[in-house]
């Protein structure tokens, strides 16, 4: 069985552990994700996040791609064959993204930006602090990202609503509200985190719109780790110069990286931060052993952890 680990900052550890699970598997790593690898016409099983377009149809043979990631709208761009088995990586990057979302909501909450620009200049002044207790969270989202900030909110007593695109109840939350009700929806948050998939549904127009900004109630937060496309990004510099939003973390942007001379650095009120909410140590083992598990269920013929039914990924 061919093997191709994908992977220009994981792929030497993700494959340095399968190796020595399995020496009698033929495993290649590359780490130049700018064009296709060498092996793409024998590669059965490809480990990867992003790659050329059309290379997965330039891939005959590719029975079963595993992404380092949670998302999976970057996949039809690849060309895949239809036969294809589609995993995602789960809660591996959902629960760091959930804690940087987190970190996110203390830090605005107990206006931790403004404490660390008067501590350079010297500055002794309480901060404009807020109590996250009592307050109303909004999760837009609620698929792996979405449930561990939510199942996080309970330790500090938020009431909590999440938009989803049906509606169902969800034990993790105290409210569910359809995507189709949106502006209703964000009306009391005190907090909008957004954790959608970007599809054609949330993306073409936005999902997070003006009207959705809008509706939030003077002095609100937001904070997007979800995709850029998901969210107005002029809507939120609009309701930030306008003192409607306290304050904004956008951790996804529609150029990455951000440019220096990019005006969003210098929007009053916005923290940037350069897509990092997934990263932390132990990520590339955690992500070897969960394709360790599905390579052991894949070559048993049995069903994948967090399989994606394709034809759903490329059509949504």
């Amino acid at each position: 069985m061919k093997v191709c680990i994908f992977h220009s900052r994981m792929g030497t550890e993700i494959g340095s552990a399968l190796r020595a699970a399995h020496p009698e598997l033929d495993i290649e790593v590359v780490t130049d994700t700018e064009r296709d690898p060498p092996c793409a016409g024998e590669l059965e099983v490809l480990v990867a996040n992003t790659f050329p377009p059309g290379m997965l149809g330039r891939c005959p043979k590719l029975r079963w791609l595993q992404l380092t990631g949670a998302g999976t709208e970057h996949v039809p761009a690849g060309a895949p064959p239809k036969h294809l088995l589609l995993t995602h990586a789960g809660n591996v990057p959902a629960r760091a993204v959930a804690e940087f979302a987190w970190m996110g909501l203390l830090a605005l909450a107990k206006d931790a930006p403004t404490l660390v620009r008067q501590q350079r200049a010297h500055e002794w002044k309480p901060p404009s602090a807020r109590l996250l207790a009592g307050s109303t969270l909004v999760i837009a989202g609620l698929g792996h990202i979405g449930q561990q900030i939510a199942l996080r909110a309970r330790g500090f007593e938020l009431r909590t609503v999440a938009i989803t695109h049906s509606g169902r109840a969800s034990p993790l939350v105290d409210e569910v509200r359809p995507a189709s009700h949106l502006p209703d929806a964000v009306r009391d948050a005190d907090h909008l985190v957004i954790s959608l998939p970007a599809n054609r549904s949330t993306t073409q127009p936005p999902l997070i719109n003006e009207a959705a900004i809008r509706a939030l109630p003077h002095g609100a937060v937001l904070i997007n780790v979800a995709r850029a496309a998901v969210l107005d990004n002029g809507a939120v510099v609009r309701a930030l110069q306008e003192k409607r939003l306290r304050a904004a973390l956008l951790d996804v942007h529609e150029q990455e990286p951000l440019p220096p001379d990019s005006p969003l650095w210098d929007v009053e009120g916005l923290w940037i931060t350069p897509h990092g909410a997934f990263r932390y140590p132990q990520e590339a083992p955690d992500l070897s052993r969960l394709i360790l598990d599905n390579l052991t269920f894949f070559r048993a013929g049995m069903p994948l952890r967090n399989q994606v039914d394709l034809p759903r990924a490329v059509d949504s």
